[in-house]
C-alpha cells in the first residue's frame, strides 16, 4: 500500500477549500441541528414537571434552636426523604387516582437544610399536577405513624406547569449535533482537498508532471491595484506590483533568452489545459520582461475563439483593418496588424472578435508565413493559443514553431489531465511549465525580507 505523503499538502489550499465551502459546512451544521430537533419531536415525548417544597421541623424547633436540634432535624429529613421515595406512596396515589401512575416522582432534600423538594414529571402538565396533588394529599398517611414530634409545613404548594421541562436538553443536544455535523463536514472537505490530484506545491511540478518547472508566479493581491489601472493591475508596468511577481517574470525572460541562445528558440507557443489558468497574463508579462532586457518581443493572439490580449492594451485601438483575423482572411496587410505599444515597448498582433473556425484558419500557409516573418523581424514571438483541453489549435501551431510553454494554475486541473496533454507534445519543443497563481502563507520574516528588497 502506498504511504500517504503529507508533504504534498498545502496549508493555504486546505484553508481556502474550507473558506470556499463554508456554506456547505454551515448547511451540515443546520442539518445536524434540525435532525436532532426532529428526533426529539418524533421520538422523545415532551415532559412537564409540577413541584412543591415542604419543610420538616422538630416539634418546638425555632430559629434559636441549638445546633444539635438542627442536626437532628436534618437527619429526620433524610429519613423522611427515603420514605417519600418508597413504593408505598406510589400505591396510595394510584389507589386515590383510580389509575396507574405514569408520572415519575422525585424527592430531593436541599443540601444541609430541612427542606424537601417533591416533583412529579409526566407527559402532560395536567397529569403532573394531578399526580402531585395526590402525593400532597396522601404523604401524611405514610409518615404520621413513622415520625413523632415533627411538623410538616408547606413552603410552596403544587402548581400547574405551563412549559415543558426538557427543552434545554433538546436544544443542547441539537447544538452539539450541529457542531458535530459541521466538524465532520470540515474533515471531509479537508480530506477531499488533500486527496485531490492537482498540483499544489512548486515541488509537485517536477515530481508529478511530465515536464520541468520553468518558472513560478505567486498570487498578487488585487486590492493593491492603483485607481485607474483596472486592466493592467497584473502587469509589470503597474508600479504597485510586488518584487516577487516582478522577479518571477524577469527570471523567466532570462531563461528564455538562454533557451534562445542554446537551442535557437524564437517562436514560443504558450498554452494550458483549461481556461482561466492565466496563460495570457503570463505571456504578456514575459514579453514585457523581455522588452525590459532590450529584446524585441511581439505577442500574437492566436486564441481566436476567446481573444484576450487586447484587454491588456486597451489604449491601442483595434479595428477590422488591423485585426489579425482580417489579415488571415486576406483582407489587410502585414504592416497594418503589427501594433507597437510605447508604454511596454512590446508589439502585438491581435483581434477583438470571437471566431470559432480558428483551427481551419490557423492551419493555413498564410498563418505559418506570418509566424515566419514575425520571427525574422523580432527576437521573440510569443503566441497565445486556446487551452489544449478545449481546442487542438496549440498542437497545430506547435508544428511550425520552436517551443512551447505550459501554464499550470495551482490546485486547478488534475495531474492526469495535464500529463495526458503534455505527453503528446514533442519533448524537443517543450520548454517547461509555468506554475501560476501560487497561494502560500508567508511568515513575517519573509515579508520583511521581500519588502527590504
Amino acid at each position: 500500500m502506498k504511504a500517504i505523503d503529507f508533504k504534498k499538502a498545502n496549508a493555504f489550499t486546505l484553508v481556502m477549500d474550507v473558506v470556499y465551502n463554508i456554506w456547505v459546512i454551515l448547511l451540515a451544521g443546520v442539518i445536524g441541528f434540525c435532525s436532532c430537533q426532529i428526533y426529539y419531536l418524533a421520538f422523545k415525548k415532551q415532559t412537564y414537571t409540577s413541584s412543591m417544597t415542604i419543610a420538616v421541623n422538630l416539634s418546638g424547633y425555632t430559629t434559636s434552636a441549638t445546633s444539635t436540634s438542627l442536626s437532628r432535624t436534618i437527619e429526620i429529613c433524610e429519613t423522611y426523604q427515603s420514605v417519600l421515595s418508597s413504593n408505598t406512596l406510589k400505591s396510595m396515589v394510584e389507589k386515590d387516582m383510580g389509575q396507574e401512575m405514569t408520572g415519575v416522582v422525585t424527592v430531593k432534600q436541599k443540601e444541609e437544610t430541612n427542606l424537601i423538594d417533591i416533583a412529579v414529571t409526566d407527559t402532560s402538565s395536567q397529569k403532573a399536577y394531578d399526580t402531585l396533588k395526590s402525593v400532597y394529599k396522601n404523604y401524611p398517611r405514610i409518615t404520621e405513624n413513622s415520625f413523632n414530634n415533627i411538623i410538616i409545613s408547606v413552603i410552596s404548594a403544587p402548581f400547574l406547569p405551563t412549559s415543558v421541562s426538557n427543552p434545554s436538553a433538546s436544544l443542547t443536544y441539537s447544538l452539539i449535533f450541529g457542531v458535530i455535523g459541521a466538524f465532520i463536514c470540515t474533515l471531509i472537505i479537508l480530506l477531499i482537498s488533500f486527496l485531490r490530484d492537482t498540483v499544489k506545491n512548486i515541488t509537485d511540478v517536477d515530481d508529478m508532471l511530465e515536464c520541468k518547472l520553468f518558472g513560478s508566479v505567486y498570487h498578487v493581491n488585487k486590492r493593491k491595484r492603483k485607481i485607474g489601472l483596472k486592466n493592467d493591475g497584473l502587469l509589470l508596468t503597474n508600479p504597485l506590483i510586488d518584487y516577487t511577481f516582478r522577479n518571477s517574470f524577469s527570471e523567466m525572460a532570462i531563461k528564455l533568452e538562454s533557451v534562445h541562445r542554446t537551442r535557437g528558440v524564437k517562436s514560443v507557443v504558450v498554452t494550458s489545459v483549461a481556461e482561466n489558468e492565466g496563460k495570457t497574463t503570463v505571456i504578456v508579462n514575459i514579453a514585457i520582461a523581455l522588452a525590459a532586457m532590450g529584446k524585441k518581443a511581439v505577442i500574437v493572439d492566436s486564441d481566436l475563439k476567446l481573444p484576450a490580449v487586447y484587454k491588456f492594451f486597451q489604449h491601442i485601438t483595434i479595428n477590422p483593418e488591423n485585426d489579425v483575423y482580417t489579415y488571415l482572411s486576406g483582407g489587410t496587410d502585414y504592416e497594418s496588424i503589427v501594433r507597437h505599444d510605447d508604454i511596454t515597448d512590446v508589439s502585438i498582433v491581435c483581434g477583438t472578435n470571437k471566431h470559432f473556425n480558428s483551427a481551419k484558419i490557423l492551419g493555413t500557409d498564410i498563418y505559418k508565413h506570418l509566424i515566419e516573418r514575425l520571427s525574422e523581424d523580432f527576437d521573440f514571438v510569443l503566441i497565445d493559443t486556446p487551452p489544449g483541453g478545449v481546442a487542438v489549435d496549440a498542437e497545430t501551431i506547435s508544428e511550425f514553431t520552436d517551443g512551447m510553454l505550459f501554464v499550470v494554475r495551482q490546485d486547478y486541473v488534475s495531474v492526469e489531465a495535464i500529463n495526458d496533454y503534455v505527453i503528446n507534445i514533442s519533448s524537443d519543443k517543450l520548454i517547461g511549465c509555468v506554475f501560476n497563481d501560487i497561494y502560500e502563507f508567508k511568515n513575517k520574516k519573509n515579508l520583511i525580507e521581500e519588502q527590504a528588497i
